[in-house]
Protein backbone atom coordinates (compact mmCIF):
# COMPACT_ATOMS: atom_id res chain seq x y z
CA UNK A 1 0.00 0.00 0.00
CA UNK A 2 1.37 3.23 -0.58
CA UNK A 3 2.44 5.81 2.35
CA UNK A 4 1.48 8.92 2.75
CA UNK A 5 4.44 10.26 1.58
CA UNK A 6 4.58 8.26 -1.22
CA UNK A 7 1.12 9.81 -2.66
CA UNK A 8 1.96 13.20 -2.10
CA UNK A 9 5.71 13.45 -3.32
CA UNK A 10 7.16 13.95 -0.26
CA UNK A 11 11.19 12.72 0.95
CA UNK A 12 11.19 12.52 4.40
CA UNK A 13 15.44 11.66 4.07
CA UNK A 14 15.93 15.03 1.90
CA UNK A 15 13.82 16.94 4.51
CA UNK A 16 16.04 15.74 7.09
CA UNK A 17 18.79 16.50 5.15
CA UNK A 18 17.57 20.18 4.64
CA UNK A 19 16.22 20.37 8.49
CA UNK A 20 19.95 19.06 9.87
CA UNK A 21 21.84 21.60 7.50
CA UNK A 22 19.83 25.04 8.87
CA UNK A 23 20.49 23.75 12.09
CA UNK A 24 23.73 23.39 11.40
CA UNK A 25 23.19 26.97 10.45
CA UNK A 26 21.25 28.54 12.90
CA UNK A 27 20.84 25.51 16.02
CA UNK A 28 19.46 28.19 18.76
CA UNK A 29 16.23 29.08 16.55
CA UNK A 30 15.74 25.24 14.62
CA UNK A 31 15.47 23.97 18.14
CA UNK A 32 16.29 20.35 16.97
CA UNK A 33 18.67 18.57 15.08
CA UNK A 34 15.91 16.54 13.08
CA UNK A 35 12.54 17.30 12.25
CA UNK A 36 9.39 16.24 14.41
CA UNK A 37 9.32 12.51 14.51
CA UNK A 38 5.90 10.25 13.73
CA UNK A 39 4.79 9.88 16.88
CA UNK A 40 5.03 12.96 17.94
CA UNK A 41 3.60 14.80 14.68
CA UNK A 42 0.83 12.65 15.14
CA UNK A 43 0.22 13.88 18.54
CA UNK A 44 -0.21 17.49 17.31
CA UNK A 45 -2.36 16.48 14.85
CA UNK A 46 -4.95 14.44 16.93
CA UNK A 47 -4.43 17.29 19.84
CA UNK A 48 -5.58 19.51 16.58
CA UNK A 49 -8.58 17.49 16.08
CA UNK A 50 -9.32 17.65 19.66
CA UNK A 51 -8.79 21.83 19.72
CA UNK A 52 -11.05 22.29 16.11
CA UNK A 53 -14.20 20.20 17.39
CA UNK A 54 -17.49 22.38 16.47
CA UNK A 55 -15.04 25.06 14.94
CA UNK A 56 -15.17 26.44 11.56
CA UNK A 57 -11.82 28.39 10.17
CA UNK A 58 -8.03 28.02 9.38
CA UNK A 59 -5.72 25.65 10.90
CA UNK A 60 -1.99 28.12 11.37
CA UNK A 61 1.03 25.93 11.76
CA UNK A 62 4.03 28.21 13.04
CA UNK A 63 7.61 26.93 11.88
CA UNK A 64 5.48 24.35 9.55
CA UNK A 65 9.81 23.31 8.82
CA UNK A 66 10.28 20.37 6.40
CA UNK A 67 6.20 19.74 6.83
CA UNK A 68 6.30 17.03 9.35
CA UNK A 69 3.68 17.93 11.18
CA UNK A 70 1.93 18.89 7.98
CA UNK A 71 1.75 15.58 6.83
CA UNK A 72 -0.36 14.48 10.31
CA UNK A 73 -2.37 17.16 9.98
CA UNK A 74 -3.41 16.54 6.13
CA UNK A 75 -3.21 12.62 7.18
CA UNK A 76 -5.75 13.24 10.14
CA UNK A 77 -8.21 14.33 7.82
CA UNK A 78 -7.79 18.29 7.82
CA UNK A 79 -8.60 19.59 4.64
CA UNK A 80 -5.39 21.13 2.86
CA UNK A 81 -7.37 23.93 1.77
CA UNK A 82 -7.63 25.04 5.56
CA UNK A 83 -4.36 24.81 6.36
CA UNK A 84 -1.57 28.04 6.13
CA UNK A 85 1.49 26.97 6.83
CA UNK A 86 4.20 30.18 8.29
CA UNK A 87 8.01 29.52 7.93
CA UNK A 88 10.61 31.94 8.67
CA UNK A 89 13.12 30.00 6.27
CA UNK A 90 13.64 31.10 2.78
CA UNK A 91 15.07 27.48 1.95
CA UNK A 92 12.60 25.56 4.23
CA UNK A 93 9.30 27.78 2.92
CA UNK A 94 10.55 26.31 -0.58
CA UNK A 95 10.74 23.06 0.31
CA UNK A 96 7.60 23.47 1.34
CA UNK A 97 6.39 25.33 -1.64
CA UNK A 98 7.59 21.98 -3.90
CA UNK A 99 5.91 19.61 -1.53
CA UNK A 100 2.25 21.09 -0.72
CA UNK A 101 -0.03 22.38 -3.63
CA UNK A 102 -3.14 23.18 -1.39
CA UNK A 103 -2.30 24.60 1.69
CA UNK A 104 -0.99 27.84 1.92
CA UNK A 105 2.34 28.83 2.58
CA UNK A 106 3.48 32.29 4.27
CA UNK A 107 7.24 32.95 4.02
CA UNK A 108 7.79 35.59 7.19
CA UNK A 109 7.85 36.08 10.92
CA UNK A 110 5.74 34.26 13.26
CA UNK A 111 6.61 36.90 16.10
CA UNK A 112 4.31 39.50 13.45
CA UNK A 113 1.72 36.64 13.42
CA UNK A 114 -1.24 38.98 12.63
CA UNK A 115 0.09 41.68 10.56
CA UNK A 116 0.75 38.42 8.17
CA UNK A 117 -2.71 36.81 8.78
CA UNK A 118 -4.10 40.13 7.77
CA UNK A 119 -1.70 40.91 4.69
CA UNK A 120 -2.56 37.05 3.45
CA UNK A 121 -6.24 37.14 3.75
CA UNK A 122 -6.15 34.23 6.65
CA UNK A 123 -9.24 34.50 8.24
CA UNK A 124 -10.78 33.50 11.21
CA UNK A 125 -8.44 31.09 12.93
CA UNK A 126 -9.67 28.58 14.55
CA UNK A 127 -6.24 26.85 15.68
CA UNK A 128 -2.80 27.40 16.17
CA UNK A 129 -0.20 24.29 15.92
CA UNK A 130 3.37 25.69 16.62
CA UNK A 131 7.02 23.60 16.45
CA UNK A 132 8.46 26.78 17.36
CA UNK A 133 11.43 26.20 19.81
CA UNK A 134 10.01 28.83 22.12
CA UNK A 135 12.33 27.37 25.36
CA UNK A 136 15.19 28.71 23.10
CA UNK A 137 14.33 31.77 22.18
CA UNK A 138 14.69 35.47 23.46
CA UNK A 139 11.72 36.15 26.46
CA UNK A 140 10.54 39.36 23.90
CA UNK A 141 10.44 37.11 20.90
CA UNK A 142 8.36 34.61 22.71
CA UNK A 143 5.76 37.36 24.66
CA UNK A 144 5.49 38.65 20.75
CA UNK A 145 4.56 35.20 19.52
CA UNK A 146 2.75 33.92 21.73
CA UNK A 147 0.37 37.49 22.31
CA UNK A 148 0.06 37.47 18.23
CA UNK A 149 -1.46 33.76 18.38
CA UNK A 150 -3.85 34.87 20.82
CA UNK A 151 -4.81 38.58 19.33
CA UNK A 152 -5.95 36.32 16.23
CA UNK A 153 -7.69 33.06 18.20
CA UNK A 154 -10.79 33.51 19.49
CA UNK A 155 -12.21 32.60 23.43
CA UNK A 156 -11.93 29.35 23.65
CA UNK A 157 -9.82 27.91 20.38
CA UNK A 158 -6.02 26.60 20.90
CA UNK A 159 -2.64 27.04 20.60
CA UNK A 160 -1.45 23.15 20.45
CA UNK A 161 2.82 23.61 21.01
CA UNK A 162 4.95 20.90 22.09
CA UNK A 163 8.61 20.95 24.34
CA UNK A 164 11.25 18.77 25.16
CA UNK A 165 11.43 20.31 28.26
CA UNK A 166 10.09 19.27 31.87
CA UNK A 167 7.90 23.07 31.95
CA UNK A 168 5.38 24.23 30.28
CA UNK A 169 6.36 25.94 27.04
CA UNK A 170 4.78 28.96 27.60
CA UNK A 171 6.17 30.76 30.59
CA UNK A 172 4.50 31.14 33.56
CA UNK A 173 4.17 34.81 33.88
CA UNK A 174 2.86 35.05 29.75
CA UNK A 175 0.37 32.24 30.94
CA UNK A 176 -0.65 34.39 34.01
CA UNK A 177 -0.77 37.53 32.11
CA UNK A 178 -3.21 35.95 29.48
CA UNK A 179 -4.96 34.01 31.86
CA UNK A 180 -4.29 30.89 29.67
CA UNK A 181 -5.47 27.41 30.51
CA UNK A 182 -2.86 24.78 29.40
CA UNK A 183 -3.67 20.83 29.33
CA UNK A 184 -0.68 18.55 29.07
CA UNK A 185 -0.36 15.43 27.16
CA UNK A 186 1.47 12.08 27.79
CA UNK A 187 5.43 11.99 27.42
CA UNK A 188 6.07 10.72 23.79
CA UNK A 189 9.50 8.76 24.82
CA UNK A 190 9.86 7.08 21.61
CA UNK A 191 10.28 10.84 19.69
CA UNK A 192 14.17 11.59 19.79
CA UNK A 193 14.40 13.83 22.04
CA UNK A 194 11.16 12.81 24.17
CA UNK A 195 8.90 15.56 23.64
CA UNK A 196 5.34 16.58 25.50
CA UNK A 197 2.47 18.54 23.57
CA UNK A 198 0.63 21.20 25.35
CA UNK A 199 -2.48 23.00 24.29
CA UNK A 200 -3.35 26.71 25.73
CA UNK A 201 -6.30 28.23 25.71
CA UNK A 202 -8.04 31.45 26.99
CA UNK A 203 -11.20 30.56 29.02
CA UNK A 204 -14.72 31.73 26.15
CA UNK A 205 -15.68 34.27 29.43
CA UNK A 206 -13.51 36.76 30.43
Amino acid sequence: MPTFESRHGLDSRAGTALFLKRWLRRPFSMGAVIPSGRLLAEAMAQATLQALEGRSGHVVELGAGTGEVTKALLAAGIAPTRLALIEREPELAAFLRRHFSEPQIIEGDAARLPRLLADHGVAPVAAVVSSLPLLSLPTDVVNGIVHGVFDALPRGAALIQFTYGPTPPVPRALRQGLRLVGTRGARIWRNVPPAVVWTFRKPPTA
